[in-house]
């Protein structure tokens, strides 16, 4: 295993430990609370993981692996560092951001997508409304050409990868005016 890019200060009263499967990592509560509004309410409330001092991510469909790789991501960017998201870790960030309410990293995260060529149109396009990520919906609405759109919207659909329930009616009415556009 790597080593815990984010353990614990030696004050007291500063570790959390995090299970994940049959795995678990004791960390720095403190320096997570600096990030995430959501582990400072866990740890700032009488909530059990304030109590016990930990945290039990399993359900998250993540892994140990995943986990340390977004903890040496707030490491990072708490030493003044830049993380920049990458191709391999893009989406397990990004579905880590969010449930951490983490605002700068989930931007990254976006960005990433945004400009990502290693990977195929329609998967960041089917995150958009999951994770909230309107730099991606803008891109697609205003940015992509209405004959790339096009093209991209009908190879998606023949390939069944991208259905009626893929997307909100609200976002497919916007598509639909994007696509009445004058290229």
């Amino acid at each position: 295993m790597t080593e815990n890019p984010c353990p614990p200060l030696s004050s007291p009263n500063d570790d959390l430990t995090v299970h994940i499967g049959e795995g678990q990592v004791t960390v720095s509560a403190s320096k997570l609370m600096v990030v995430s509004p959501v582990i400072e309410r866990m740890l700032s409330v009488e909530m059990k993981e304030k109590q016990q001092r930990t945290l039990n991510l399993d359900g998250h469909d993540i892994t140990m692996e995943q986990f340390m790789q977004f903890l040496g991501a707030i490491n990072d960017h708490l030493q003044h560092g830049q993380t920049h998201p990458n191709p391999t870790n893009v989406l397990d960030l990004l579905k880590l951001s969010d449930y951490f309410q983490i605002d700068w990293l989930k931007g990254r995260c976006e960005a990433h997508l945004i400009s990502c060529v290693e990977m195929p149109l329609i998967e960041p396009f089917l995150l958009i409304e999951r994770y909230r990520l309107n730099y991606l919906k803008n891109f697609f609405l205003r940015c992509l050409n209405v004959n790339k759109l096009r093209e991209f919207l009908k190879a998606s659909h023949e390939q069944q990868m991208l259905s009626a329930g893929s997307v909100s009616n609200e976002f497919w009415f916007e598509l639909n005016i994007r696509l009445c556009d004058k290229q």
